[in-house]
């Protein structure tokens, strides 16, 4: 395994479960095809009538392939530029588990062809787009199924959401099962595994499924029809369900959010005394004091001033329990959010914070490996888990 070139081995349950996803096919392709596990797999559960064709940049890869496959056809070069030989055979079927790397962006052109109307560069950097869209663009031609693991990212990043938002309205994404932690060896990150039929339009509903610990059968969350550019993790979807009876989310309620527009090392070298998260974790009584009046030398900060709730952005180590702004004017960094609600409910939304659903809530809204990440579209998605008579009263007390 090489981690330079995102080699991530695919598990033989994560393995079995894509060749089952796949169904039947005449001819499988690995455009990165690695020791040849996902192979292995589909020629396992179809027998030796199946053909399979894999590519790989690693030499040692396609030895190790060519250890465990039967009657390969291996070729020893770039998946991304490389030719398929000759004319695959009957009905045709892709399978991938890509490096996880950023690419070379001459090979961006597989994305523009595969998703049509595509705007921006975010996320086209990327190897495992790259690839997958290869893939799309090999088996859109003959209809062909398209099963491929993906980082998490492509699921829950603000920055796939058009990509994904192509991918749900060009093809028929069928499922989404989300593989937790701890199943890849040498990395602690979640992966989901796309489930793609290239024969016909998107906006079907889609099943969002995971795949619990030690086990590779996946378990239905929600099937529905998913909105351009929504998550698409089984974690996040949980959460929307076990939140969606508890009232008005904080954007109805009036709620504007706002996140600081310099980091803490920007600021110091402005000598703008911004609040970071390790302030937050620091304040007394979950309260903080500003400095008095308007300050003129803040320039373009984002300010929080009195009644204003603190709340961390970003973190590993947060407390993610909000801070009230008792008096003042003060600064913030680009990890804090500053929620400003109406009176009438801002007491509400802070304990909404406190609330025991608030922790399951972030749980699987958030996002991030290493560190914790909360987005201002999801926060203002929460509901107001404090209010305790009915949405009718709460919002008359607004107006």
């Amino acid at each position: 395994m090489n981690k330079k070139l995102g080699q991530f081995m695919t598990p033989s349950g994560i393995a079995g479960l894509v060749a089952r996803e796949l169904g039947y096919c005449d001819t499988v392709i690995d455009f990165a095809v690695g020791e040849g596990a996902l192979l292995n797999a589909v020629q396992h559960m179809q027998g030796n009538g199946t053909g399979v064709i894999g590519f790989d940049v690693d030499q040692k890869m396609i030895n190790r392939a060519q250890m465990v496959l039967r009657n390969a056809q291996l070729i020893y070069g770039n998946g991304l530029t490389s030719h398929i030989k000759g004319e695959p055979r009957g009905k045709i079927g892709i399978v991938g588990n890509p490096p996880f790397v950023s690419a070379a962006p001459v090979e961006s052109s597989w994305v523009t062809k595969a998703f049509p109307g595509l705007t921006g560069k975010l996320g086209t950097h990327r190897a495992e787009v790259q690839f997958l869209a290869r893939a799309l663009v090999t088996a859109r031609p003959v209809g062909g199924r398209v099963v491929f693991v993906m980082p998490i990212g492509f699921a829950d990043g603000d920055i796939y959401s058009r990509i994904r938002a192509l991918l749900t309205s060009q093809y028929r994404l069928l499922k989404c099962i989300e593989v937790p932690a701890g199943i890849f060896a040498d990395t602690e990150a979640r992966t989901v595994v796309l489930v793609i039929d290239t024969a016909g339009e998107g906006g079907i509903e889609t099943e969002v499924c995971e795949v619990q610990a030690y086990s590779a059968q996946p378990l239905r969350v929600v099937s529905k029809v998913i909105k351009p550019g929504e998550r698409l993790d089984a974690r996040y979807h949980k959460a929307m369900q076990s939140s969606t009876s508890n009232g008005p989310l904080l954007r109805d309620l009036g709620v504007t959010i706002d996140r600081g527009i310099y980091s803490r090392k920007e600021a110091e070298d402005m000598h703008i005394t911004a609040i970071h998260t390790s302030d937050l974790n620091r304040a007394t009584n979950h309260k903080l004091v500003g400095s008095p009046g308007k300050n003129e030398t803040l320039g373009h900060a984002v300010t929080a001033k009195k009644g204003d709730i603190l709340l961390p952005r970003t973190g590993s180590r947060v407390r993610w329990e909000p801070v009230i702004v008792q008096s003042g004017e003060m600064p913030i960094t680009d990890h804090v959010f500053r929620i400003r609600a109406p009176k009438k409910v801002r007491e509400i939304v802070c304990q909404s914070f406190y609330h025991p659903l608030f922790r399951a809530w972030l749980e699987g809204a958030s996002k991030g490996v290493c560190a914790t990440v909360l987005t201002k579209r999801e926060l203002l998605q929460m509901p107001a888990f404090a209010f305790s008579y009915s949405a009718e009263e709460l919002l008359s007390t607004t107006s």
